[in-house]
């Protein structure tokens, strides 16, 4: 992914990013969980999406 694209964009999804991380999803969870990044949640439910806000990653 190229620089332009990463800044313009809001949120990020756990295997979007699990997927850059050559990780487990569980794993980024846990290291999200642990570095005090909260989730998004965008919607109800099962149907919600979770999203991760990507100024808070790419920091």
């Amino acid at each position: 992914m190229d620089s332009a694209s990463e800044q313009n964009r809001l949120t990020v999804s756990l295997k979007t990013l699990a997927a850059q991380l050559d990780a487990d999803r569980s794993t980024v969870r846990r290291w999200l969980r642990e570095e005090g990044i909260k989730p998004v949640v965008l919607g109800r439910g099962r149907n919600g999406a979770i999203r991760y806000k990507w100024d808070e990653i790419s920091h």
